[in-house]
């Protein structure tokens, strides 16, 4: 990755879009009563999910969200990165938690499109089941936790356990963004 480092809730670019179905995860997801009547707003209502939407709208929704949601804030976006991982794009070759974390780069960039190619994912793994997951969006790391979270349950063998948990990046010069360390088996 590059040196570029994403700005919390402030598009990579202008012309950056994302896909309507991640948006209609988020509005779909467990916390959707407090997100549905904001969706208006910031021009998200009627979305068709193969359409693209502008991406800083979506992102002034997460700020606006972030700012006046409180406490809920933190559960609304585990919330939606839990049920993004439903209905993301992802290839269907993927089939194991290393497969998904090893392609988030380009699972982010199918969901956005016109984006930083910086802008993304580095993984790192430490051995077989230990990976460390640097993630470089303007999203919100609670978000973020709740997408790798998401990931691992819906990715992890039947008798497998697993962690989430987000750590101080090791590497802040070499790597930006917030770094995630994640185990199972």
């Amino acid at each position: 990755m590059g040196k570029h480092v994403s700005t919390p809730y402030v598009a990579g670019t202008p012309e950056t879009e994302v896909i309507g179905q991640a948006v209609l995860a988020f509005s779909e997801n467990l916390q959707s009563e407090l997100i549905r009547p904001l969706l208006p707003q910031f021009g998200l209502d009627n979305i068709d999910p193969e359409a693209w939407y502008p991406h800083q709208s979506w992102l002034d929704l997460l700020k606006a969200i972030s700012e006046n949601a409180g406490g809920n804030a933190m559960n609304t976006f585990v919330a939606f990165g839990q049920k993004v991982v439903e209905t993301a794009v992802m290839p269907p070759e993927l089939k194991t938690i290393p497969d998904v974390l090893n392609a988030l780069h380009s699972i982010h960039h199918m969901n956005l499109r016109n984006a930083v190619e910086e802008e993304g994912y580095v993984v790192e793994a430490l051995d077989d089941q230990h990976y460390l997951v640097y993630e470089n969006t303007p999203n919100p790391s609670y978000a973020i936790y709740g997408f790798l979270w998401g990931i691992c349950k819906r990715f992890k063998q039947p008798n497998e356990k697993f962690t989430v948990k987000e750590i101080e990046n090791p590497k802040p010069d070499e790597i930006p963004g917030t770094c995630f360390d994640i185990k199972w088996g």
